[in-house]
């Protein structure tokens, strides 16, 4: 290694100024913060994005990217920073329209197989303006499938669901009926909270700020799953506030869940 070029020891892992080791990075994962505004494009990125319902584009960050599905039809064609509240998603604020975001890409990174004992994380920081404007507002996990236009569409899935500022769990499995609960959790108006979705082997835990969400019934996706991180917006009304995304992290380590965390 070249003179001058810091190196760090964690665990197993070496960190350098040139690069970090792949089993760093499994530990750490990839934390951004909506700080900047990301390049938009086509999702083959290189021709400009496109606001047809179906369309898919990509938004491309500092250090991932996300491929944004139109649900509806969209004249602002991406999400816009904000530079005092952070990356604005919400986009044209249409009833009935929206934008499913998925961090990575279908079959590229992003995606992970459920076996025990990995875990993987979708930690998401967003604020809403007005709760009234969230029809759907998904954090979760979903089978590596192509994209649907209703979030209850998909085959396997398990998500946080802010909806009208009910904090909710929705699950299904198998193509089967959307499973909800109401976890009695509420969102105000002008709030920031943490939403963390965790599949510890197959079994999902979603906390709130940090804490378990409480009376979720435990799910489980199938051994084997390639599952997906995904952000699912829909609107429910023509003149809500915004919704801003503040920071993510996703993650893929060894760690296994306590007997403390329910799903």
């Amino acid at each position: 290694m070249p003179s001058g070029i810091p190196t760090r020891r964690y665990g197993n892992a070496t960190v350098s100024g040139h690069k970090m080791t792949d089993e760093a990075e499994q530990m750490t994962g990839l934390y951004n913060r909506f700080d900047g505004q990301p390049s938009l494009s086509k999702a083959n990125g290189y021709a400009d994005p496109t606001g047809v319902g179906g369309d898919i584009n990509r938004a491309q960050f500092r250090k991932f990217q996300t491929q944004y599905h139109v649900k509806g039809t969209q004249t602002l064609l991406g999400p816009l920073l904000d530079v005092d509240n952070g990356l604005d998603i919400s986009q044209d604020q249409t009833d009935n329209d929206g934008v499913e975001h998925l961090f990575g890409a279908l079959g590229t990174y992003g995606q992970f197989t459920r076996a025990t004992p990995t875990y993987d994380l979708l930690d998401l920081t967003l604020k809403i303006v007005d709760v009234s404007g969230t029809d759907d507002c998904c954090i979760g996990f979903r089978k590596n499938e192509a994209f649907a236009a209703n979030v209850d569409d998909y085959n396997d899935a398990c998500w946080v669901n802010i909806n009208l500022g009910d904090v909710l769990v929705e699950s299904m499995v198998g193509g089967a009926a959307t499973v909800t609960t109401d976890s009695g959790v509420n969102w105000l108006d002008n709030e920031t909270h943490r939403v963390t979705v965790k599949v510890v082997g197959q079994q999902v835990v979603c906390l709130f700020d940090n804490v378990p969400l409480p009376g979720i019934p435990a799910y489980s996706f199938t051994a084997a799953l390639v599952v997906v991180p995904f952000f699912f917006f829909l609107q429910a009304t023509t003149t809500p506030g915004k919704v801003f995304w503040k920071s993510v992290q996703i993650g893929k380590s060894s760690e296994t869940t306590s007997s403390g965390d329910n799903a």
